[in-house]
This record gives C-alpha cells, sequence and structure tokens, in this order.
C-alpha cells in the first residue's frame, strides 16, 4: 500500500495551525491527542482528529504506523512525549519520516538521536522571521503574499514507477514552458534527502521515487501532477 497519511500528534496551538497550513494546500491530516478537551475542540472546528495513547505501540500500528503512513509529527508541547513518541515510531518504521517541535539545541541533539527526520525551533524560526521583517520587509511582504499566500506555491512530486519522466534529464523537461512553472531542483532518495538545484550545474538523471520540487501556481502544479503520473506520451 502507498504511503500517503501525515498524523500530527499534540492538539495544541501549533499542531492547530501546523493542520490549517496544511490543509489550505491541499495536504490531508489526521490529529491525534490523549487530551479529550484539546481533540473535542478541533472535532467541532470539522478537522479530523481522535484520541489515542500515544504509549501503546498497538495503537500506533492501528493508525497506520509501519504500514500507510508517510509522515509523523509530533507536536506535543512537553518533550519527554516527543521523544518518547519518536523512539516508538522509529522502532515501528525505520523509513517513516519524523518532524518534531524542540525548545532548544540539547532538545534537538536529544531527539535527533532518538530517530527524528528533522527538528524544528520555533523560537529560533520566530527570531529570524523578526529579524528578517525588520531587515528586508519589503521582501517579507512579497513572500507573503505569494509563495506562502493564495497566488504561488511551492510542491514537491514524486515520480510514479509508470510516469514518462523516468529516465529523462532534468534539463529535457521544460516545465518552465509546458507547465509555467520553475524547477528548484530535485531530491535523489539514493543519494540522500538534500535537494540538488537546478543551477548547481548538474544535468540529473530521473529515476522513479526522484522528488521534483516546483514553484508555480496551483492549477499549474495540479497539471504537472496529472502529467508525471501518465504512463505514455509527452508530460
Amino acid at each position: 500500500m502507498a504511503r500517503r497519511d501525515n498524523l500530527i500528534f499534540g492538539c495544541g496551538a501549533l499542531g492547530h495551525e501546523v493542520a490549517m497550513q496544511l490543509s489550505e494546500r491541499g495536504i490531508q491530516v489526521y490529529l491525534y491527542s490523549n487530551n479529550f478537551d484539546e481533540v473535542g475542540g478541533l472535532l467541532a472546528k470539522g478537522l479530523q482528529a481522535a484520541v489515542i495513547d500515544y504509549t501503546d505501540d498497538e495503537k500506533l500500528l492501528g493508525i497506520g504506523i509501519g504500514n500507510w503512513v508517510k509522515t509523523i509529527f509530533c507536536l506535543f508541547s512537553e518533550e519527554p512525549k516527543n521523544l518518547f513518541l519518536t523512539l516508538s515510531a522509529r522502532a515501528l518504521d525505520p523509513d517513516l519520516k519524523i518532524v518534531c517541535v524542540a525548545e532548544s539545541i540539547e532538545s534537538s541533539e536529544r531527539l535527533l538521536a532518538a530517530g527524528a527526520t528533522k527538528v524544528i525551533d520555533p523560537y529560533e524560526i520566530s527570531g529570524q522571521r523578526v529579524h528578517e521583517m525588520i531587515a528586508r520587509p519589503y521582501l517579507v511582504e512579497m513572500l507573503e503574499n505569494t509563495v506562502f499566500g493564495k497566488h504561488i506555491d511551492i510542491a514537491e512530486i514524486v515520480i510514479p514507477d509508470s510516469s514518462v519522466l523516468a529516465g529523462m534529464s532534468l534539463s529535457d523537461l521544460e516545465l518552465n514552458k509546458k507547465y509555467d512553472l520553475i524547477v528548484l531542483g530535485v531530491v535523489d532518495l539514493e543519494l540522500g534527502n538534500q535537494l540538488i538545484f537546478t543551477n548547481s550545474g548538474v544535468d540529473h538523471h530521473l529515476d522513479a521515487g526522484d522528488i521534483l520540487v516546483v514553484i508555480g501556481c496551483k492549477q499549474e502544479i495540479e497539471r504537472l501532477k496529472q502529467g508525471v503520473s501518465a504512463d505514455a506520451g509527452e508530460p
């Protein structure tokens, strides 16, 4: 079964905000917590949420971890909960993408050691954002109204096994002409999780499973998603 689901653990303010942001981008998410009141509030807002005992491996397996779940977000406000969940989820699925929130460098190091794929420090991000708003206010405004607004989006598009793009070179795509999109780069999971930028001088050979990172309007991105899934003809 193909991995598809994205789960958020921790239904506080941060979990709610992440869920709303992902939903606005068309990414379906499910929220889980052991707090009945938090889950009740989210259900009242129409979000998909449920109460779960995250310390029970059988419960985690029951919601798809180790099977069809693609990514989990560990967003509890207490570090021990995020640490425990990361250890449990990593033991159940070595390939699961685990994104955690941390409050310090020491916390980040512990979560990475426990098996987190990515650790985010919201305080560091907030500090950087305040600095950018002061130093480059016009650029920040432009980004908020385009890339982070409703007009332009950034998307990761996985090349499926049957795609006509498999076997092509990055320079042969010409997506800017066919789809009015800009290709920022490609991620080759066989080489690691680093983005290979199109201006790096490497004309990457595309394989099934590679991830294209593109920027453009949502309609064009959706058209490309349909194109890369085609098994014949031009993308």
